[in-house]
C-alpha cells in the first residue's frame, strides 16, 4: 500500500514525534509498503530533500521557526503537500501529531475521499500556553476538528488519551478493549457520559491462550468482567457464547446485540474460476485464511493445512488475506518449507474479499477463542442460518405439539470433553447426553420405553489422534 506520512517534524530533527514518525516509515517499508513522508523543512535540512539514512523519500515543505521555541517548525502555506499527495497515489493518510501541515494533510484526504489515521501524542495546547501566553483554545479546536475528521485517532498512551477525552468532552463512549482500556469506564463513570463495552469473545479463553492455567483463568476472567459491569452503564455482548461469561457471575447490565453478516455480498454465486486458477498457481485445492494474524487467532496452525495435505498427495495452495504482528513470520515459513502460500495483507475491498470466500474450496478458521473456533466471515452466516432453523422448529413443535429437546439449555453444552473435535458436533458423550435428556420427555409423555441410555460409553474414548482422523 502507498502510506503518505504527514508529520510536523522528521530527521534531522530529534524529540518524540520525529523518532516515532521515521520508525513508522522504517516499519512500514520493511512490510512491502510504500510510504512517502511529507515534513517541514527543518533549519539544516533544504526544502526538498531526503538525507541518506531516510528510509523512503522524503518531501520537505518551506517552513518557519515558532516563536519562543525555534525548534518547532510551522510549515508555510503551499501547493508542494498536495502535489506530492496526489502524485504518490496514495491509500492512506497518516497523519503523525497533526496541528498545522497535519491540518492541512487531513482537508486533502477528506477532499480526496483518502482514509486517515491521526495520532494523538503531544499536547500542542500546552506547548501554545508554555511557549507563546496565548493561543491555548484555538489549538484545541484546530485539534478537535482533525481528530474529528479522521477515521481512526492513535493515542499511544494512557495519558495522552486521558487529556484527548478530557478535551474532546464527548457525550457517548463506546469501547472494543476488554483490557487496556477497561480503565476509561471510570473515566466516563466520572464525567458522567454513558459508555458501553463490546465484548465479541470470552475473556476466559483468550488468557487460556496466553498460556494461564484453566482455573486460574476463568477467577482472572470473573473478576475483570465485574469490574467492567461496574464501570460501564452496558456491556454488550455480540454472542450468547459471549454474554455467558458475565451472566456466571450476575452481571445484570448485559445486553446482547447479534451481529449480521451482508448475505448480498457474501454469497456462493461470486465464485470465479479465473480468480482460483489466479491463486491456484498449479494447484488442485484452494484453502483460504481471511483473518488477522495475532497469536491468539492461532494463524500458524492454517500453514499446517498445506503441509499436512502435501504429506497425503494433495496439492494445496493457500491464500493469506489478513495483517497483523506474525504475517513476518508466517511469511518466512512459508518460504522455508516452500509451502504453496500467498500473503495478500489487509483486503481493504469487501467486494474483493466476498470473490475470495467463494471462490475457495475450503475457508480454514483456526483461532480457538472465536465461537466453535470461526472467525466472524465464517460465524456469523452460520449463526444466522441456525436461527433460522430454530424458528422453523420452534413453530412446527407448536403447531404439532411434538416432542422437542431445547439441547442450548442444558449446562452440559458447556463441558468441552462432551464435543467432537471440530467443536460443531456432539462427541459420543455428548450423543448420550442427548439421548438420554430425550428419553426423559418421551418417558413424560408416557410412551412405554426401554432403559435410559447411560451417559457413559462402554468402550474407551478415541485417542487424540484418531478423534482428528
Amino acid at each position: 500500500m502507498r502510506v503518505v506520512i504527514v508529520t510536523e517534524s522528521f530527521p534531522p530533527d530529534v524529540n518524540g514525534v520525529a523518532h516515532c514518525t521515521l520508525q513508522t516509515a522504517r516499519h512500514l517499508a520493511a512490510r512491502g509498503h510504500q510510504p512517502l513522508v511529507i515534513a517541514p523543512a527543518g533549519a539544516t535540512a533544504t526544502t526538498g530533500s531526503a538525507s541518506t539514512g531516510d528510509p523512503c523519500p522524503v518531501v520537505r515543505v518551506p517552513s518557519l521557526p515558532l516563536p519562543g521555541y525555534p525548534q518547532v517548525r510551522v510549515a508555510l502555506p503551499g501547493r508542494r503537500l498536495a502535489t506530492a499527495l496526489t502524485g504518490h497515489r496514495a491509500g492512506l493518510v497518516h497523519l503523525a501529531g497533526p496541528f498545522v501541515l497535519g491540518v492541512r494533510g487531513m482537508a486533502l484526504a477528506t477532499r480526496l475521499g483518502l482514509p486517515a489515521v491521526a495520532v494523538y501524542r503531544t499536547d500542542l495546547a500546552g506547548y501554545a500556553r508554555t511557549y507563546l501566553g496565548t493561543g491555548e483554545n484555538t489549538a484545541w479546536r484546530r485539534m478537535r476538528a482533525v481528530h474529528s475528521a479522521a477515521d481512526l485517532t492513535l493515542a499511544p498512551s494512557s495519558a495522552a488519551l486521558r487529556g484527548l477525552l478530557e478535551e474532546l468532552r464527548p457525550d457517548r463512549l463506546e469501547v472494543s478493549d476488554r483490557t487496556t482500556l477497561r480503565w476509561t469506564g471510570e473515566w466516563a463513570r466520572r464525567a458522567r457520559v454513558p459508555a458501553v463495552m463490546v465484548s465479541h469473545e470470552t475473556a476466559d479463553e483468550v488468557l487460556r491462550t496466553w498460556g494461564v492455567p484453566p482455573a486460574a483463568a476463568g477467577r482472572a476472567a470473573d473478576r475483570l468482567n465485574t469490574l467492567s459491569a461496574h464501570a460501564y452503564a452496558r456491556i454488550v455482548c455480540t454472542t450468547e457464547w459471549a454474554e455467558r461469561e458475565f451472566v456466571r457471575t450476575g452481571v445484570r447490565n448485559v445486553v446482547r446485540a447479534p451481529l449480521g453478516v451482508d448475505l448480498e455480498r457474501f454469497r456462493p454465486g461470486l465464485r470465479s474460476t479465473a480468480l482460483r486458477t489466479r491463486h491456484l498457481r498449479g494447484q488442485d485445492v484452494l484453502l483460504l485464511l481471511g483473518s488477522r494474524l495475532p497469536v491468539e487467532k492461532r494463524p500458524g496452525r492454517a500453514l499446517d493445512a498445506p503441509a499436512a495435505l502435501r504429506h497425503t498427495g494433495v496439492r494445496a495452495a493457500l491464500v493469506v488475506a489478513g495483517d497483523g504482528p506474525l504475517r513476518a513470520e508466517l511469511e518466512r515459513r512459508a518460504r522455508a518449507e516452500r509451502l504453496p502460500a500467498e500473503f495478500l495483507g489487509h483486503v481493504r475491498d469487501r467486494d474483493r474479499l466476498a470473490r475470495l470466500q467463494a471462490s475457495a474450496d475450503l475457508c480454514l478458521a483456526p483461532g480457538p477463542t472465536e465461537t466453535f473456533g470461526l472467525p466472524g466471515p465464517l460465524r456469523h452466516p452460520l449463526a444466522r442460518r441456525q436461527q433460522a432453523v430454530n424458528a422453523v422448529v420452534h413453530a412446527l413443535s407448536g403447531r404439532y405439539d411434538t416432542v422437542h429437546l431445547h439441547a442450548s439449555d442444558r449446562a452440559w453444552t458447556e463441558d468441552r470433553s462432551l464435543w467432537s473435535v471440530d467443536w460443531l458436533h456432539p462427541g459420543e458423550r455428548g450423543h448420550r447426553r442427548l439421548a438420554a435428556d430425550f428419553h426423559r420427555l418421551l418417558a413424560e409423555r408416557g410412551p412405554a420405553l426401554g432403559a435410559r441410555p447411560a451417559h457413559e460409553p462402554g468402550q474407551p474414548p478415541p485417542t487424540r489422534v484418531a478423534g482428528a482422523l
